[in-house]
């Protein structure tokens, strides 16, 4: 249209939340019940990929950007720290979506195909617990290496994507009342790659097929890791 200036911010979508929008998109077909059940769950584990590669190199550029003080707007009229913002809350929705597609619609859809995912340690049957015990002092056990830290031991240099498990550790006290423990320090421990991610149970009482995630197992037993202090909190996480 003649007389038309094309260079104004407000027509164009900043792209990085293009990018973002792009990812939703994925998501949908994962969300979509028209579409077998383990494609759901591929298109659920590409998203996840996509958001780890987004982070490393899009979101990585606009924090070095913040870091070397650039201030220029991109062509939406948006500055690196303005996207930066606009990023985390989309973002965050985005992996509150992941959560609700996974958590309330194919795990139960897993289950009604046979096969549970056992979520929760503490769900497990006795049976189950017995060979899941089993298994972490057999195999996992000898291959964990636990770290805590301290002001004279600085926190570890971590792998990229790896998942590791961080916990709030108190020491024991020798005196005073009993399980009375005293400062908490954070400790962590990698998930061993070398192993299978998902370990086999034996099956539930309707048949289906049991496994339960490897992280789960470590966090059943990491008071073994910490002998002379009580696990106030355990909870898995990534640094990218």
């Amino acid at each position: 249209m003649a007389g038309t200036v094309f260079e104004k911010p407000e027509y164009y979508t900043n792209r990085e939340s293009s990018w973002l929008k792009f990812n939703a998109r994925v998501l949908g077909e994962a969300r979509d019940k028209t579409n077998p059940p383990m494609e759901r769950l591929k298109f659920l584990s590409i998203t996840a990929s996509n958001l780890d590669e987004f982070f490393m190199i899009r979101v990585a550029s606009l924090k070095d950007m913040v870091h070397a003080k650039y201030t220029k707007k991109d062509i939406s009229g948006m500055t690196p720290q303005e996207q930066l913002d606009l990023i985390s809350q989309e973002a965050h929705e985005l992996v509150k979506q992941q959560y609700s597609t996974y958590n309330r619609s194919l795990l139960p859809l897993m289950k009604q195909c046979g096969l549970e995912i056992v979520t929760e340690h503490e769900k497990m049957t006795a049976e189950q617990a017995e060979v899941a015990d089993r298994y972490f002092e057999e195999t996992v056990y000898p291959v964990l290496t636990p770290m805590a830290m301290d002001p004279s031991r600085p926190f570890p240099l971590l792998r990229n994507k790896a998942l590791n498990i961080g916990a709030l550790i108190a020491k024991k006290e020798d005196k005073g009342e009993k399980g009375k423990t005293g400062k908490t320090e954070f400790a962590t421990v990698q998930v061993p790659s070398v192993l299978p991610r998902f370990v086999r149970l034996p099956d539930a009482a309707d048949g289906a097929k049991c496994v339960i995630l490897l992280e789960e197992l470590i966090e059943r037993n990491i008071d073994q890791l910490f002998s002379n202090y009580n696990v106030v909190c355990a909870h898995p996480y990534r640094i990218m």
